[in-house]
């Protein structure tokens, strides 16, 4: 089973426009839709710089 995975938009027709390769003409798919949210957005701009800058000490030196 090959699967594609691809990011897209549905217009404000609620059309979406799908283009695949030749080689899936004439065959049946399932769809899923899975709606992305952009909460992600807002949780990365929560964090964004909260790690301090670090520092990397001195090493011991193996002899």
């Amino acid at each position: 089973m090959q699967i594609i995975t691809f990011n897209s938009h549905i217009g404000s027709d609620g059309l979406l426009q799908i283009k695949l390769p030749n080689e899936l003409k004439n065959q049946d798919v399932m769809v899923i839709i899975r709606p992305q949210t952009k909460e992600w957005l807002s949780i990365l701009q929560k964090t964004a710089g909260s790690i301090p800058d670090l520092e990397r000490l001195p090493q011991a030196v193996n002899k």
